[in-house]
């Protein structure tokens, strides 16, 4: 496990409490030596099993998979440093911090033929899973268009957990709407064609870049997504795992809101139905590991593999660049 502080160190603990009986951490990395030692300790591991450096770690560890939860410029690395090493890797999202550097990521895995997959753990919630059957089911006919909001109040310095989110450049992008734009793929059921919009940065916002954008996707099945990401707001607030998606239907409107929220359909001249999605045993981060265990031991590869990934963070570069000349983007064009 390459990160064992912050988020890798609850992987550490899905791994080793949710899948204890399947999953065994052989050895840790983090450049912070008295988190890796206090960790490395509470899962009795040994000093040789305890690294500052991937690289070294990657050399002698012998693992079937290796787990990457770093900041986003050390993935790709990390990660082709483990799968040359004979490693599986399933890997914190974004792929990368650059397109090239996801390509090479995924070329790798590609030429060694390990299994490699990216969290995507906004996906794996009840009444997510609920839109996706309604859509494929036609229970509310033909879908016509999808609308997503997300908004925090991080309005004060270092309110969004670390300072380097507020510091780095496109950190609403690279760090929020990249969920987003995998989400409104996801509920779509198609894949982007055309990309567009706009980025900006409030006078009063925490941030030193863009922190606030509405984009639109044209799909290849036909529907359409409208997107607003917000992390100056200071109103209506729908922030992580609150945010709201509205799914325009031939036969009505579905719209849900926080994970632990219902369903609401709506058909005109008719009250709203509000009913909660069925529950699942395996959600968010936790669904997403047991699946990849689950690939490493002869079943179906992961829905969010990075070859498939690769067309959301598609949408992360092609924001980025459309926020800068304000120009459309054809995703064909980075894939």
């Amino acid at each position: 496990m390459i990160g064992c502080s912050g988020m890798a160190g609850r992987w550490v603990d899905w791994l080793s409490e949710r899948l204890g009986d399947r999953v065994e951490i052989a050895g840790l990395v983090d450049v912070n030596e008295e988190v890796l030692g206090d960790r490395g300790g509470k899962l009795g591991l040994n000093d040789d099993q305890l690294f500052t450096d991937y690289e070294e770690a990657c050399a002698k560890v012998k693992a079937d998979f290796c787990g990457i939860a770093t900041p986003p410029q050390f993935h790709s690395p990390a990660a082709i440093a483990a799968m040359d090493a004979g490693m599986a890797v399933i890997c914190e999202k974004p792929i990368a911090d650059t397109l090239e550097a996801a390509k090479a990521m995924a070329a790798k895995a590609v030429e060694t033929g390990l299994p490699c997959a990216i969290i995507q753990n906004y996906r794996y919630a009840p009444n997510k899973q609920e839109l996706v059957r309604i859509r494929e089911e036609g229970r509310l006919g033909r879908l016509q268009h999808i609308v997503g909001r997300y908004a925090c109040d991080y309005r004060k310095y270092e309110s969004w957990g670390k300072a380097w989110r507020h510091d780095m450049d496109f950190g609403l992008l690279f760090e929020g709407s990249v969920h987003h734009f995998d989400m409104l793929r996801f509920l779509s059921g198609g894949d982007c064609e055309v990309f567009q919009g706009f980025g900006w940065n409030p006078q009063w916002s925490s941030f030193k870049h863009f922190s606030s954008g509405i984009y639109l996707m044209r799909m290849n099945n036909g529907v359409h997504t409208a997107y607003e990401g917000n992390s100056s707001a200071a109103g209506v607030t729908n922030c992580w795992h609150r945010e709201h998606y509205r799914l325009e239907f031939e036969e009505g409107t579905v719209e849900v809101g926080g994970d632990e929220v219902g369903v609401q359909i709506t058909r005109v001249g008719q009250e709203p139905e509000v009913y909660d999605a069925a529950d699942m045993e395996w959600a968010g981060h936790e669904y997403l590991l047991k699946e990849f265990v689950d690939w490493l031991d002869g079943g179906a590869p992961s829905a969010t593999r990075i070859e498939d990934n690769l067309k959301s963070f598609a949408l992360v570069i092609a924001a980025m660049e459309t926020t800068v000349d304000g120009q459309p983007k054809k995703i064909a064009d980075y894939l």
